[in-house]
């Protein structure tokens, strides 16, 4: 008798429910999903797709501390389920938390020892340490600042004094950072401090060089200060090491060739 049985036959039951949750995730429309997600996990505990999809959706919402836990407790239930390895991969790299899940990706490479991507992961776990946060996937996550986000979210509501204010208290007390560059950056910008806008994203891409959208910021303040083939060797000389940026390279254009 095949001892999984009982919960194949769960999995199945509720594929179509998860399916549905996925679209709403894709759609938008978090609260659906969360609804028919907890509906899942309220009759299936051990139902990881689930648990995956609620990380998911807690990612989306930037509550970063329960994607990681969602994202962990899918792993425990199926220690070589792929994609929820490599959210809590991305969730831990987030968090600066890479030491907690090593154990975890150690258990997912003897479950599945013919998983390259799970193989290189996890020797990087093991052979980078603290390093691996400064890696390309790391750069390019970020890492969760509760200060920054509090900024950043005055930044999209407009209140560029209060924004620029905790920027600037961050810097003191926290030195420099890849994100607060660039949002004094858009103050900047916002406040016609083209030049002043430049010099911080410039800053910040010293910090960040995968930041995609601080090049863009870059190319914009550069058009308004003349500063656009100083803009072009920043992203030129960026690209060399990070080819990954050459998916930006049609936006940088347009913005670079905009009348």
């Amino acid at each position: 008798m095949d001892s999984n049985g009982p919960q194949v036959e769960k999995e199945a039951l509720f594929v179509e429910e998860n399916e549905k949750a996925e679209e709403y995730i894709q759609a938008g429309d978090l609260p659906a999903a969360a609804r028919i997600l907890v509906d899942i996990v309220e009759k299936d505990p051990e139902n990881w797709r689930a648990f995956n999809n609620m990380g998911i959706i807690s990612w989306e919402r930037k509550a970063w501390e329960d994607a990681f836990t969602s994202f962990k407790q899918a792993c425990t239930l199926k220690p070589d389920y792929p994609d929820a390895l490599i959210n809590l991969f991305d969730a831990a790299l987030k968090l600066q938390r890479i030491h907690e899940i090593q154990p975890v990706f150690e258990k997912a490479r003897e479950a599945d020892p013919e998983n390259e991507e799970i193989t290189i992961i996890a020797e990087s776990i093991e052979t980078q340490g603290d390093n691996i946060y400064t890696s390309e996937r790391a750069l390019s996550i970020g890492t969760s600042n509760p200060r920054i986000e509090e900024a950043n979210k005055l930044l999209e509501e407009g209140q560029l004094n209060s924004a620029m204010e905790k920027y600037l208290a961050i810097n003191d007390e926290e030195g420099p950072k890849a994100e607060v560059f660039n949002g004094l950056g858009i103050i900047s910008y916002y406040q016609k401090r083209y030049k002043d806008a430049f010099t911080l994203f410039y800053e910040s891409l010293k910090l960040n060089p995968v930041a995609s959208d601080t090049y863009l910021n870059l190319i914009d303040a550069a058009k308004e200060c003349g500063l656009s083939e100083d803009a072009r060797k920043v992203y030129d000389f960026y690209c060399k090491e990070f080819p990954s940026l050459k998916k930006i390279e049609a936006d940088f254009n347009r913005i670079a060739e905009k009348e």
